[in-house]
C-alpha cells in the first residue's frame, strides 16, 4: 500500500446505479458515493496524537514526582520496623511466618515488606481475587507441614507458562488452517456447543437453586432460537470467515504485531500502576503503617487516571485493528504484496498507523476511554452501597450502551483508516455512506464469525489447560497444597491459551470486518485478484441475504 507506482487504489467515483461499472444498492435510488481512494502519506488528526503523547509525558511527571515520596515513606517505615523487630519490640508485625524470618538480613526483611504493600496497594486498585490468592500464597511463610511458595515454585510457574504459550500458538495456528477449509463445519460446531453447554448448566441447576434451573431454561431456549434463526445465515458468516482466515494466513507475521501488542499492555499496565498508586496515596493523604488515608481520593485524578489507562489500552488495541485493516486491504487489490509471511505491506501498514493515521486512531479511542472511565467511576458509587442506587444503575446502563455504540461504530471507521488512511470522522462517514447506499445496515450486524473465534479461544484454553493439568501432576508441581496445585495449573493454563489464541484470532476478526468494507467498495478488483474465493463470497452472501444482496455474479465481470 504505497502511494508509488505499487498504489494499490484506484482514484475513481462510481455509481451505485451503474450497472456496468458497479452493482446496484437495494434501495431503489440512484444514489451516488465516492470510492474508497487511498490518501495522501499525511498525519490525520494531528491534535489528538499530540495530545495523547502530552497524557503520556504527564503520567510520567506523576510517577517521577509522587512515586519517590511514596516509596520513600515505605521504605523509611520497613527500616524502622525491621529494626523494632530485630530488638525484641513490638513493632508492627512482619506477614512472614517468624519461621520463616530466622537468619534473613534486614535488606531481605525490608524488601519483604515493601513488597508486601505494593502488592496490597494493588489489590486494592484491581480489586482481584486472583491476585489476592496469589499475593497471599507468595507472602507466606515456609510451615513446618506443609510447603512454601519458593524457588521451586517459580521454577513451575515458568515451566507451564512456557509449555502453554507454545501449545497454544500451535493449537491456534493450526485452526487457522481449519477455519479455511471448515468454516461452515466450524460454526455449526459453535451453534451446538452453545445449546449443550447451557443443558448442562440447566442439569447442574437441579442440584443448586431453582433460580439457578430457571436461568439454565432461558439461556437453552434463547440459545436453541439463536441457532434456529442464524442457520441460515451460515453460508455468509462461513465465506467471509474463510477469506478474512485466508487473508491473515497468507500474512502470518501480522502475529508478532498482535503478540507484541500484549507485551506493550502488559508494560502500560506496570507503569500506569507506578504513576497512578503514588498519586492516589500522596494526593489522598495515605499513610502505610497505618493502612489508612486522611480523606477521599478526588474524583477528578481518578477520573483523569483511569481514563489514562483505558486510553492508552485502546490506542494499543486499535493500532493493531488498523495495522490488520491496512494488510487486507493491499491483500485484496495488490495481493502480490500481501502474500508472504512478512510480506511488505505488514511493515507499511504498521508504520502508517503508528504515523500518519496515529492521530486518527487517538481520537477515536479517546471516546471510548472516557465512556468507559465513567462506567467504572458510576459502578463503583454503585457498588459502595452509597444513596442513588437505582439512579446509578440506570446510568451505568446508558453508559454501557453508549460505550457499545461507539465501539461499533469506531469497529468500522478504523477499518476504513487503515485501508485508505482517510482521517477519523471522514472515515466514519464515509463508511457509514457506503453501507446504506448499499443497504447493508442488517448485514453488517451479523456476528456469526466473532462466536466461532470466541469458541475456538476457549477451546484452546480448555486444552492448554488440561495439559497444564498433566504435567502439575507428573512432575508433583505443588502451588499451596494439593487443591492450589490443581487450580494454579489449570488457570495459568486456561488464561495463557485464552489470552495468546485471542490475541492471534483477533487479527481475523478485524480481518473479516476489512472483507465486509472492501466488498461492499470493491467487488471487482476482489473477483479479477481472488476468483475462486470471490465466487465463493457471492454465493454465500446471496443465500443468506437474498434481499439485501444486489451484487451480479464475480463470474460476470471476468
Amino acid at each position: 500500500m504505497n502511494t508509488s507506482s505499487n498504489q494499490p487504489y484506484h482514484n475513481s467515483t462510481m455509481e451505485i446505479s451503474d450497472p456496468s461499472s458497479r452493482p446496484s444498492a437495494n434501495n431503489g435510488d440512484n444514489e451516488t458515493w465516492t470510492k474508497g481512494e487511498h490518501q495522501p502519506r499525511r498525519c490525520n488528526d494531528v491534535f489528538f496524537g499530540i495530545l495523547f503523547y502530552v497524557h503520556l509525558i504527564g503520567m510520567a511527571a506523576c510517577a517521577g514526582v509522587y512515586a519517590p515520596q511514596m516509596f520513600g515513606e515505605v521504605v523509611n517505615i520497613a527500616v524502622n520496623n525491621s529494626f523494632s523487630f530485630n530488638n525484641g519490640g513490638g513493632g508492627e508485625r512482619d506477614l512472614l511466618d517468624s519461621r520463616s524470618m530466622s537468619g534473613r538480613g534486614n535488606n531481605e526483611l525490608l524488601t519483604s515488606r515493601f513488597m508486601s504493600w505494593v502488592i496490597g496497594a494493588t489489590q486494592q486498585i484491581f480489586s482481584s481475587s486472583s491476585t489476592a490468592v496469589l499475593s497471599k500464597r507468595v507472602l507466606q511463610g515456609n510451615d513446618a507441614n506443609g510447603p512454601s511458595f519458593g524457588k521451586n515454585n517459580f521454577d513451575d510457574l515458568l515451566l507451564l507458562l512456557s509449555i502453554s504459550a507454545i501449545v497454544a500458538c500451535i493449537i491456534s495456528t493450526l485452526a487457522l488452517t481449519v477455519m479455511i477449509r471448515h468454516a461452515r463445519g466450524m460454526i455449526i460446531f459453535a451453534l451446538g456447543f452453545s445449546i449443550v453447554a447451557s443443558l448442562i448448566y440447566t442439569i447442574g441447576g437441579l442440584f443448586v437453586s431453582p433460580f439457578a434451573f430457571l436461568t439454565g431454561i432461558i439461556m437453552v431456549a434463547f440459545n436453541a432460537y439463536f441457532a434456529y434463526v442464524a442457520w441460515g445465515r451460515m453460508p455468509f458468516a462461513a465465506c467471509n470467515l474463510a477469506t478474512a482466515t485466508t487473508a491473515v494466513k497468507a500474512n502470518l507475521g501480522l502475529s508478532f504485531v498482535a503478540y507484541s501488542s500484549l507485551v506493550s499492555m502488559f508494560c502500560w499496565s506496570a507503569f500506569w500502576l507506578v504513576s497512578a498508586v503514588p498519586t492516589l496515596y500522596i494526593t489522598s493523604g495515605c499513610d502505610a503503617q497505618a493502612r489508612a488515608c486522611e480523606k477521599e481520593a478526588n474524583g477528578l485524578v481518578v477520573f483523569l487516571l483511569l481514563m489514562s489507562y483505558y486510553w492508552t489500552y485502546q490506542v494499543i488495541r486499535n493500532t493493531v485493528h488498523v495495522t490488520v485493516a491496512g494488510v487486507v486491504g493491499t491483500w485484496w487489490y495488490v495481493p502480490t504484496e500481501a502474500a508472504s509471511f512478512c510480506s511488505r505491506s505488514i511493515g507499511d501498514s504498521y508504520f502508517r498507523s503508528l504515523t500518519y493515521s496515529f492521530g486518527s486512531i487517538c481520537f477515536g479511542s479517546l471516546l471510548v476511554a472516557v465512556i468507559e472511565s465513567l462506567v467504572s467511576m458510576v459502578r463503583n458509587l454503585r457498588e459502595s452501597g452509597d444513596e442513588g442506587g437505582v439512579f446509578l444503575c440506570i446510568a451505568e446502563c446508558i453508559l454501557l450502551l453508549l460505550q457499545g455504540i461507539v465501539e461499533y461504530f469506531n469497529t468500522w471507521a478504523f477499518t476504513y483508516v487503515g485501508i485508505y488512511g482517510y482521517s477519523f470522522i471522514e472515515a466514519g462517514r464515509n463508511v457509514v455512506t457506503l453501507f446504506k447506499s448499499r443497504g447493508w445496515t442488517t448485514i453488517i450486524t451479523d456476528s456469526l464469525a466473532q462466536s466461532v473465534l470466541t469458541l475456538v479461544s476457549i477451546g484452546v484454553g480448555l486444552i492448554t489447560a488440561i495439559i497444564c493439568l498433566i504435567v502439575s501432576y507428573s512432575r508433583g508441581m505443588v502451588f499451596g497444597d494439593e487443591l492450589g496445585a490443581s487450580s494454579a495449573a489449570f488457570f495459568i493454563g486456561f488464561t495463557t491459551g485464552l489470552v495468546l489464541t485471542n490475541t492471534l484470532l483477533s487479527l481475523v476478526s478485524a480481518a473479516v470486518n476489512t472483507v465486509i468494507v472492501c466488498y461492499a467498495d470493491a467487488p471487482l478488483e476482489f473477483s479479477l485478484n481472488h476468483p475462486r474465493l470471490s465466487e465463493h463470497m457471492y454465493d454465500g452472501w446471496a443465500k443468506a441475504w437474498p434481499d439485501e444482496f444486489r451484487y451480479q455474479s464475480s463470474s460476470s465481470y471476468r
